[in-house]
C-alpha cells in the first residue's frame, strides 16, 4: 500500500526505525466508503432531496424565462413588417433585457463560485458532514484505529474488507 520498497524504510535499512506510517508495527488502519454513507444515511438523503427540489424550481424558472424569450422573439418576427420603428426597437430592447436576465440568473444560481446552489448545498451538507466526521472519529477511537481512509476520495487499490468501518459509522450516526 505505499510506494516504499518492501522492507525498506526511510533509513534505508530493514524497515526498523522507519518513519513511514504503514511500516510502523502495530498501526491499525481502517477505511470508509463515503458513497455508501451518503446513500444510506437518512439525513444525507433528505438534504440531497431538498437540494434537488430547489434545483428543480430554479430549472423551472429558467424554462419559463426561455419560453418568454421564445415568445418575444416570435412576436417580433411575426410583426416586424408592420411595427413602427419605435415599437420594433422597444421589443428588441425587451428581448435583449430578458436574455441578459436569464444569463444573470443562471450565473448567480449555478455558475458562480458563490452561487445560490453552492451556498445552499453548504448550508444543507456542512452540519451533516460534521456529524459524519464526528462519527468517524468515535468509531476510529473505539476500534483503536490509527488511520482511516475514504476509498471514494483516495487512491486506494486494495484494502481488506475487515478494515471497512462504513457500517459502524452508519450505526454511530443512528445513535
Amino acid at each position: 500500500m505505499g510506494c516504499a520498497a518492501p522492507n525498506q524504510g526511510t533509513d534505508g535499512g530493514s524497515g526498523s526505525g522507519s518513519v513511514l506510517p504503514w511500516r510502523s508495527s502495530g498501526l491499525k488502519i481502517g477505511y470508509i466508503r463515503s458513497d455508501e454513507i451518503t446513500k444510506k444515511y437518512g439525513e444525507y438523503k433528505d438534504a440531497d432531496n431538498a437540494l434537488r427540489r430547489e434545483n428543480q424550481e430554479w430549472l423551472d424558472q429558467v424554462e419559463k424565462m426561455e419560453t418568454d424569450i421564445a415568445t418575444k422573439k416570435q412576436e417580433l418576427e411575426e410583426l416586424r413588417l408592420i411595427l413602427s420603428p419605435e415599437r420594433k426597437e422597444q421589443l428588441e430592447s425587451e428581448l435583449v433585457a430578458v436574455k441578459k436576465e436569464l444569463q444573470k440568473f443562471k450565473h448567480e444560481t449555478w455558475y458562480d463560485e458563490n452561487s445560490t446552489y453552492v451556498k445552499r448545498r453548504m448550508e444543507l451538507m456542512e452540519p451533516i458532514d460534521a456529524r459524519v466526521n464526528d462519527a468517524i472519529w468515535k468509531v476510529a477511537e473505539a476500534e483503536g484505529i490509527d488511520v482511516v481512509f475514504d476509498t471514494v476520495a483516495g487512491n486506494i487499490v486494495f484494502v481488506k474488507p475487515e478494515f471497512d468501518l462504513t457500517e459502524k459509522v452508519l450505526e454511530e450516526l443512528e445513535e
